[in-house]
Order: C-alpha cells, then sequence, then structure tokens
C-alpha cells in the first residue's frame, strides 16, 4: 500500500512538471542595438568609398551571457562573433565574417557605444555613437544591457574624433570620417525557448 501511494505521488509530480519542459530561460537572451541615420558631412579623409550623403545602418547582436573583454574605470569592451553585426550602406549590406568589437563608455557627459569590425573591401570599421548620459547602468560592467530611453536622437559630429557621432572606414593606411546624424534604439532581448523533450522514456 506505501508503494502504491508513493507512486501515486510521483506521477502527479512528473505530470505538474512536464509544462515547465519548454520554458523561458532569463540568462540566455540575445539584445539588438541598431544605429542608423544620414553619414556626412566628411569630417577627414577622401572618402574613396563614396558614403558621404548616404544612408546608413549598423545593427549588431549581442547575448546578454556574454562576459567583458577588458573593463576599465569607466569603458567595457565586448567581443562580438562573426555574424553579429550588419551594416548598410546605401544599398550595399554587409555582414561580418569575423569576430567585432562592442565597448561601451560611462561619463557624465555622455555615454558612448563604440562598434569596431572588418568590413567590406579590406577595410577596418568604428562606428561612434554619443547617447544621453545615464543611458547604461553600471551593470553593463558585467554583461549586455539595453539603454534607455530608447529610441535616441543622434547628433553628427562636426570634428574627428571629437564629440558626436561618426563613422570611421580605414584601408591601406588611409582613413576617412564622416558625421551621422540619426537614431539609436534597442530591441527588448529576446529568450531562448527550450523546446519541449515530450514525455519522458521517449
Amino acid at each position: 500500500m506505501l508503494l502504491r501511494r508513493l507512486s501515486v505521488v510521483l506521477t502527479i509530480l512528473m505530470v505538474g512538471m512536464l509544462p515547465l519542459a519548454a520554458q523561458t530561460i532569463p540568462n540566455n537572451t540575445v539584445l539588438t542595438l541598431a544605429v542608423t541615420g544620414t553619414l556626412g558631412p566628411i569630417l577627414s579623409g577622401s572618402d574613396p568609398m563614396h558614403v558621404n550623403g548616404h544612408t546608413g545602418s549598423l545593427t549588431l547582436m549581442a547575448d546578454e551571457s556574454l562576459t567583458p573583454t577588458r573593463v576599465t574605470a569607466n569603458t567595457v569592451v565586448y567581443t562580438l562573433p562573426p555574424g553579429a553585426i550588419t551594416d548598410v550602406i546605401g544599398t550595399r549590406s554587409f555582414t561580418t565574417t569575423t569576430p567585432g568589437k562592442m565597448a561601451i563608455s560611462l561619463s557624465g557627459a555622455a555615454d558612448v557605444l563604440t562598434v569596431i569590425y572588418n568590413s567590406r573591401d579590406n577595410t577596418v570599421t568604428t562606428l561612434t555613437a554619443y547617447l544621453a548620459p545615464g543611458s547604461w547602468n553600471s551593470a553593463v560592467f558585467m554583461h549586455p544591457l539595453p539603454f534607455a530611453p530608447s529610441p535616441q536622437t543622434l547628433t553628427a559630429a562636426t570634428v574627428a574624433g571629437g564629440p558626436g557621432t561618426q563613422l570611421k572606414y580605414s584601408r591601406l593606411g588611409a582613413g576617412t570620417v564622416v558625421g551621422m546624424a540619426g537614431t539609436a534604439s534597442n530591441s527588448a532581448p529576446t529568450s531562448v525557448v527550450v523546446p519541449d523533450p515530450g514525455p519522458i522514456g521517449q
């Protein structure tokens, strides 16, 4: 009789746990950040790829489970895997085939997002976006996080290397820097769902 009761209790527990077999795992989430706008004016260089005046966008995907590659007093750097960064300049689209870098720097003047990656035509591209101060909190030094508010308006830089959003691309030692005015936004993290493995014993 005791064994029969134990068997009934175990069966009820196993059946009750089946809905949990397919559930969201909050730690396995992917964050999407996007910067879009108009490229220009030319701040330095000769612009051999003729990006000035074109629309441009950069989208990156960062797993919130990533750990920092490097951390300093006010900057954190993450390494993004191949395929995590896609840019579009005019009608030309490019998705990375090598790892890229995402750096976030926090200061009283601005929170700065910097993305560096190997791009089309053997170029190295660096996007620097100036967001409002306080867009990220200090938890971003432990793992990638969305910024707030979203979207935000981006003001183009007027001096290469100065404050404001800008895009730099370099090839064979020669670099071009253009301003970029537009918006920055991020989507809510997408959770990974584990599929239902089916009844136990199958």
